[in-house]
């Protein structure tokens, strides 16, 4: 699928590497440096290169620290294991990789990457375009509108308006209501104890919305009903959790995310170093 120029392609960086991370676990050069994750991310992304040429592009990572959603529950992701330490120093020349391939890279301290996204895909749906987001993670679904596709091209699955209704039995608005009902365990937010995808989806049918849900909170009954109030007090905090932020002062706009031509120079020293003989075979000449 080739792109126009009138299209923003922007890949979730995490997403991306702690899947080639676990795909190529054990690559190592001569040194005993940890490669597989930078081999699996380049070719993932050159991949990606090849199948939609895009010419509006950026890859988009989480600076490491403490974000606002810190500041607002101090328990966010606190579930989380820390980040391995073989995956930890790939990271560096990651960047490396990245940037030698054309790709602008972008982070923003104090927010996600997902904020940093949405901001973006916002901007080029102001400005006309259309944005595909390449990521595995299912909160970009509340993003998906005529303006902004969801792609995870580990399975396979791109998901437009249709594709979310499809898979989470209510259209893409309700994305955020969906999540706030059912928790996020991996993010450690709470939702509504007992409440699963069939509940959620059934009381936003039946209600139309988590709002209009907590309206009726007294007359919903049994067990899952006492749960729904007790959860009361924590799901505005919960909402605001799971909302990707879309008005991240940024330096970027989707017009400057041009691609740029590989650095080859750059590359071959960084193939030279990892000792990745099939890229030095690949990379065209200067």
């Amino acid at each position: 699928m080739i792109m126009n120029n009138n299209t923003l392609i922007l890949v979730d960086g995490f997403s991306y590497l702690y899947r080639a991370f676990h795909a190529v676990s054990s690559l190592s050069n001569s040194q005993g440096m940890p490669t597989g994750a930078i081999y699996g991310m380049g070719n993932m992304l050159q991949s990606l290169l090849d199948d939609y040429q895009p010419m509006y592009a950026a890859v988009v990572f989480d600076v490491r620290g403490k974000k606002f959603r810190h500041e607002l529950y101090p328990e966010y992701k606190a579930n989380r294991s820390p980040t391995p330490e073989a995956l930890v120093a790939q990271i560096p020349l990651t960047y490396e990789v990245v940037q030698a391939m054309g790709f602008p890279l972008l982070m923003k301290s104090g927010v996600e990457a997902d904020d940093v996204i949405g901001t973006l895909a916002k901007q080029a749906e102001a400005a006309g375009m259309h944005t595909f987001i390449f990521s595995s993670d299912k909160d970009f679904a509340q993003l998906v509108n005529p303006s902004i596709t969801l792609i995870n091209s580990m399975k396979n699955t791109r998901l437009d308006i249709q594709g979310v209704q499809k898979k989470f039995g209510i259209p893409p608005q309700l994305i955020v209501d969906y999540l706030s009902l059912i928790g996020d365990k991996a993010d450690n937010v709470p939702g509504v104890k007992t409440v699963g995808p069939s509940t959620a989806v059934k009381w936003l049918k039946t209600y139309g919305s988590l709002d209009a849900v907590v309206a009726k909170a007294t007359q919903i009954q049994g067990r899952v009903g006492e749960k729904l109030r007790e959860a009361l007090p924590h799901l505005p905090l919960t909402r605001q959790l799971l909302t990707i932020k879309c008005d991240v002062p940024l330096s970027h706009s989707p017009l400057q995310l041009k691609l740029k031509p590989y650095d080859v120079n750059k590359l071959r020293q960084l193939s030279t170093l990892l000792e990745f003989k099939s890229w030095l075979v690949e990379i065209p000449p200067a």
